[in-house]
């Protein structure tokens, strides 16, 4: 999978998370504000219970007020209980009229009304000779949402009249607060036997709130119900704040869930870097054994070739040849530095490094691997070619240890494969590219076996008989360290491994090229 897929999957994944996250807090929102509701109605139904309950208590005071007008001397009582009536309508438009009648039906009525219909009239002259002194109750018959409250006067067996006021329903229940003006809000007035005074048209709202008024006289019945729409669970204003301050709270979680997860690869890269460093250390620690009896061998030449020049020298001197003793010692200085170099190789690869960057030229590291395995190649009688034309003079900035870490395990693999065929050769060629350059290390063994081609450089994979398997598994991390990659050729019959390293800077990418 590559690196372009994964972002592009990390990105999926975050922008389904934070659709996820917003779809959850749109219902939990409309959850948590359809129970906001609920309890906001039983609140404001109590508040309006209790206003209607008041304002049906004032209609008792007022039939008591205007009964005793009725009752009061014949001559003044039209012109002051207009003037009375009127006064009322005016303070309470809920009160649309007042009705004086007298049961005998010989006197005038008094009335706010243009006229007083005979059927209306005959209603409240039977209806106040049947009270038993409490309040009588009925719907208007000619307008809708309107109801009655009739009452004898003076409230005695001797009666003389019968006192209504017309009350507009919807009135009684007129409210300024907004919350009863939603579309989804349901209002009903009742009288106490259930006739339908005033209903809204949300006839689709469960009514969550039933009580009688409070009122002794008028124990109308008060309903309050709510189905609520999409508007009034998910207000556009509260739920575009809610959905920045969680959009804003999710970046802020992935942000902080990202750095976190940095730190931890970054925690999790310098322990496998430290034990890379151990195991490539402990790695060149065990190779130098296997090779002690080649640098046993080395060191012999030299040390064996100095001994023989001083020899020389000491005799020529003695002869007075001094021309001939300098250039024995010439040449006891060259072996000198060739042992020296011998054994800063040898200190170098049992040193522990620390990473260290620094310019290595390319062919350089190749010879020096060359240099520590030269005893076995030759105990092999292995045939090592190589062509390093093309990185003739080209040096990176990198950690040398690392690199001819890689390469001399690559190399002696190639050495222990070839010895396992008849033609035992190995080669190593060199390629530059425009981005980089490839180290090729190919040999004549009988190749990798075929079940573990495709994990070849993971751990404890091996197809050696007594091989730990963590010899390609190290130099294809120390290769990613080095910002290269290390590789199975598939294109080629022969056994190839290729390393490929990039040439950051322009002068080096001028001399690749």
């Amino acid at each position: 999978m590559t690196r372009s897929t994964i972002l592009g999957n990390g990105r999926t994944v975050t922008v389904l998370g934070w659709l996820g996250l917003l779809i959850l807090t749109v219902v939990g929102m409309a959850a948590l504000e359809r129970q906001r509701l609920f309890s906001e109605l039983q609140t404001k139904a109590e508040i309006l219970h209790r206003l209607a309950s008041q304002r049906a208590d004032q209609h008792d005071a007022h039939l008591t007020s205007l009964s005793a007008l009725a009752t009061a001397g014949e001559a003044e009582r039209r012109d002051l209980f207009l003037d009375v009536a009127a006064t009322i309508m005016r303070f309470y438009p809920r009160i649309v009229a007042i009705d004086l009648v007298p049961l005998d039906r010989l006197g005038r009525y008094v009335t706010t009304r243009p006229g007083l219909s005979n059927e209306l009239a005959d209603i409240i002259v039977a209806d106040a000779r049947s009270s038993d002194g409490a309040l009588v109750l009925r719907a208007d018959l000619e307008a809708e949402g309107r109801y009655l409250v009739i009452k004898r006067s003076p409230n005695t067996d001797e009666a003389r009249f019968g006192l209504a006021l017309t009350v507009d329903a919807p009135e009684l229940l007129a409210t300024d607060d907004a919350f009863w003006l939603r579309p989804s809000m349901k209002r009903a007035l009742y009288l106490p036997d259930g006739t339908v005074l005033f209903r809204t048209r949300a006839e689709t709202a469960a009514m969550q709130f039933r009580k009688a008024l409070g009122s002794t006289s008028q124990p109308l019945i008060l309903e309050a119900g709510i189905a609520p729409r999409l508007a009034d669970l998910l207000p556009a204003g509260r739920l575009l704040a809610v959905l920045a301050v969680m959009t804003g709270l999710y970046l802020l979680a992935i942000l902080g869930l990202r750095q976190l997860t940095r730190a931890r690869r970054a925690e999790r890269l310098a322990r496998l870097s430290a034990d890379d460093a151990r195991l490539a250390h402990a790695s060149r620690v065990n190779a130098l054994g296997e090779m002690a009896s080649g640098m046993a061998h080395e060191l012999t030449q030299p040390l064996t070739a100095i001994l023989s020049q001083a020899q020389a020298g000491r005799r020529l001197a003695k002869l007075g040849d001094i021309e001939g003793s300098e250039a024995g010692f010439g040449r006891i200085v060259e072996q000198a530095k060739r042992a020296a170099v011998i054994l800063d190789r040898l200190r170098d690869w049992t040193r522990p490094q620390s990473g260290r960057i620094e310019p290595v030229p390319i062919n350089e590291a190749v010879g020096n691997v060359e240099a520590l395995l030269r005893r076995d190649i030759e105990a092999g009688h292995v045939t090592l070619s190589t062509d390093l034309s093309a990185t003739r003079n080209i040096t990176l900035q990198l950690d040398r240890i690392a690199l001819e870490q890689i390469v001399f395990n690559l190399l002696r693999n190639a050495v222990e494969a070839a010895d396992e065929s008849a033609d035992r050769w190995v080669r190593v060629a060199s390629e530059a590219t425009g981005t980089g350059i490839v180290v090729e290390v190919s040999d004549s063994g009988p190749g990798v076996p075929e079940h573990i081609r495709e994990r070849v450089f993971e751990p404890f994979v091996t197809g050696k008989k007594e091989g730990t398997g963590l010899g390609l598994a190290l130099c294809q991390r120390l290769a990613e360290r080095l910002g290269g990659d290390l590789s199975l050729a598939e294109d080629r019959a022969e056994t190839v491994f290729r390393l490929w390293l990039p040439v950051p800077d322009v002068e080096n990418r001028e001399a690749a090229e």
